[in-house]
């Protein structure tokens, strides 16, 4: 083969331990290009073989990816290793670089000079006997950083952002150009020390993966810093913070998809990454915000939300501040609080003219929903689970009420607690678990109701009344047991008064 010098495609080669299919057969191809894959290197004797193979001299080399076999990680002489990596040394010209399997303690000085000026990726993987990551930091035009397997790594220091003989001017950013940093399945990893000066300033996404051992207070000082760091930060539109779904062990992770951030993993780092945006006074542009699972005390920046904000979602943020709203007005348009803000007791729609949108559940101190300026023009669709008090606006037109925390109610509606709404079309009712009787006379207020929804109130068995309104075109019942069986049964209690409906569903099967 090594007399094949006009040769340009060489895909991988496989090293054996015989002179015939060596790596010293790859010294004459000079010529190839494009990405080469050089797997079982365990089979190289000693340096001179690596030397021979003349990776330096192959000029279009744009891929490089050098394999140890897996296997036993335990060798005659981790310096050896080193030193046959050391004589692999790709062209200044490479652009992705791949390393499996490598045996060595430390990897050789070249892996990260700043000669290598277009190097976009690296991949360093299952270089399990591996205590130091090499100085990546001063590479310009790394994008993609992956590092999973080094089983031996403790601690990432000072030493991976530059060279301790560097002279690195602290006026340009380390990392400068890195959008994508992965670590994954680092069994000893425990520190991770990031310096004053700008680092990652391009980060777009962070994964961790499987590195149980890193210290906590190391993890979320990093989202912290990183999140506050971000080039862009200003110019998100979409925040989202929320537990992380990995099925493949715990991971915290940071993405920045145009202008979408999205922080997922531990209740810790998702608490750094929005404390790091709650610190933020110049966040003009966020207009989503969807927060989960941050118990620690928070508060919005000045005490007042974005102006910029049209939707807020927060679920199980038990201690974060809603602010004090009196002296604004918000373009909110979309509101939803489940299980949070127990600092909150009553909330006024006065300051959100444009609110179509508004969902509550389950907050235990929220006493009261109010309006006390002009009817509220803009809500559309209401539900409270919990049913707090306060007037509804005339235009809506979607309506849900769930039971939950109301185990004194046996009897829904209860006369006046539904006044007249000509625009009401879709009411839900759901979660009475002691609701045993439905008011038909009450819901007959509702002119304009199309369709009403009941579900999982086991005990609802009767209708009190003359019918359900006329207008009714559709009457929904899930998980009732005894309301749905009268149903099915054309109970002579109940079947008049719904008889005039024109689609009955019992679980989701239609009664005829």
């Amino acid at each position: 083969m090594s007399k094949l010098n006009q040769l340009h495609v060489l895909s991988f080669f496989v090293v054996g331990k015989h002179e015939d299919n060596g790596i010293q057969e790859l010294g004459g191809l000079v010529n190839l290009h494009g990405s080469l894959e050089i797997k079982k290197l365990e089979n190289i004797d000693d340096v001179k073989e690596a030397k021979s193979a003349k990776i330096m001299d192959k000029k279009h080399i744009d891929e490089l990816c050098l394999e140890w076999s897996s296997g036993d990680d335990l060798v005659s002489s981790t310096q050896k290793e080193k030193d046959i990596l050391d004589n692999l040394q790709p062209t200044n010209g490479l652009k992705e670089l791949k390393i499996r399997g490598y045996k060595g303690t430390i990897f050789p000085d070249w892996l990260g000079k700043c000669s290598y000026q277009n190097m976009t990726s690296v991949s360093l993987v299952s270089c399990k006997n591996c205590c130091m990551l090499p100085s990546l930091g001063q590479l310009p035009s790394l994008k993609s950083l992956y590092i999973k397997g080094l089983d031996q790594l403790r601690s990432i220091g000072e030493e991976f952002y530059k060279n301790e003989g560097d002279h690195h001017s602290s006026h340009i950013a380390l990392f400068p150009s890195l959008e994508t940093l992965v670590f994954d399945s680092m069994p000893c990893w425990e520190e991770w020390h990031v310096p004053e000066s700008e680092t990652f300033p391009q980060l777009r996404n962070l994964e961790i993966t499987n590195c149980l051992m890193l210290k906590e207070e190391m993890r979320n000082q990093v989202f912290f810093r990183i999140v506050s760091s971000l080039s862009d930060v200003s110019k998100v539109r979409e925040l989202h913070i929320r537990e992380h779904g990995n099925l493949f062990g715990p991971a915290d992770t940071m993405n920045l998809d145009g202008d979408s951030l999205t922080i997922r993993g531990r209740e810790s780092v998702r608490e750094s990454a929005l404390k790091a945006m709650m610190s933020m006074n110049h966040l003009s542009c966020l207009q989503k915000m969807d927060i989960s699972g941050c118990s620690s005390h928070v508060s919005f920046p000045g005490n007042c939300f974005p102006k910029s904000l049209q939707k807020l979602k927060l679920c199980k943020c038990s201690k974060l501040e809603f602010p004090q709203l009196q002296q604004h007005k918000y373009d909110l348009v979309e509101l939803q609080i489940e299980e949070s803000c127990d600092s909150l007791t009553s909330l006024s729609l006065d300051v959100f003219p444009n609110l179509k949108n508004l969902q509550i559940y389950k907050c235990r101190n929220l006493e009261s929903v109010s309006m006390s300026e002009a009817p509220h023009a803009a809500l559309q669709r209401l539900i409270i689970w919990g049913l707090a008090e306060g007037g509804l606006p005339p235009n809506l037109k979607s309506l849900g009420v769930g039971g939950y925390d109301c185990d004194n109610i046996k009897s829904y509606p209860e006369v006046g607690s539904l006044p007249h709404h000509s625009s009401l079309t879709t009411l839900t009712i759901w979660c009475f678990d002691n609701l045993e009787t439905l008011e038909c006379n009450e819901l007959l207020r509702l002119t304009f109701l199309q369709q009403l929804h009941i579900s999982f109130c086991h005990k609802l068995e009767n209708m009190e009344g003359e019918k359900l309104p006329p207008s009714l075109l559709l009457l929904k019942i899930e998980g009732c047991c005894l309301l749905g069986e009268h149903c099915k049964n054309k109970h002579k209690l109940i079947w008049p008064k719904i008889s005039h409906i024109r689609t009955i569903q019992v679980d989701s099967k239609q009664i005829v």
